[in-house]
């Protein structure tokens, strides 16, 4: 996995912005509680996929270093309110959000349809985990689907996505996401397939 310092570099170099801009983000979310305590040389710790997730959210939203905390953590909270998985035109599996948590047998009856996955509560923690163990197995005939990750102002809310030969897999976080009216206006940020893979290799590896 890659350090603070790797992870700052690489996604500096992914959304072409001066490292020191990026380093200054970091160290705010990391007060926030948004990042895992670094450290620096032998001792720095790894990043988590929630760590890079975390930082790559304000950057990909163009957000002002001061705002950032405070918008990450609004994101990273969204709530997971629906998810399900359509294949030739029929569901075949329907995320029950509210027994998640109460028993391991709900739990289990729950699990998301991707082996080696489980289906989290929150927008960040889902992501994050994803990352770093969503692109793992190709052979299954998920991890070689395409990802995008769309995040809406309004509400805000955020759908993540997954095709795939085994069918089309979408959750819906944000209580919004389920509003059916169509907002006056809303500004929408897509994190794509390309992206999503690159920022897995950095969580998993360390590479850019």
């Amino acid at each position: 996995m890659a350090t603070k310092g790797e992870m700052v570099r690489a996604l500096a170099q992914r959304f072409d912005l001066n490292p020191n801009k990026v380093d200054a983000m970091a160290r705010e979310m990391g007060r926030a509680g948004l990042l895992t305590p670094g450290g620096r040389g032998r001792a720095a710790a790894d990043m988590q996929g929630t760590d890079v997730f975390h930082l790559t959210l304000p950057l990909a939203l163009g957000l002002e270093t001061k705002d950032a905390p405070g918008a990450v953590q609004e994101l990273s909270q969204l709530p997971l309110v629906f998810g399900n998985l359509f294949l030739d035109g029929h569901i075949q599996w329907e995320a029950n959000c509210d027994a998640m948590g109460k028993s391991k047998l709900l739990d289990a009856l729950n699990r998301l349809p991707v082996a080696g996955l489980e289906l989290y509560s929150t927008f960040g923690a889902f992501c994050g985990h994803w990352l770093e163990a969503g692109f793992n197995d190709p052979e299954d005939g998920f991890g070689s689907a395409r990802v995008s990750v769309e995040v809406s102002s309004a509400g805000p809310h955020a759908v993540f996505s997954h095709r795939s030969d085994q069918g089309n897999l979408k959750l819906w976080f944000g209580e919004a996401a389920t509003d059916l009216k169509t907002p006056e206006w809303e500004r929408r940020t897509i994190l794509s397939d390309k992206l999503f893979r690159r920022l897995s290799q950095l969580t998993r590896s360390g590479g850019s």
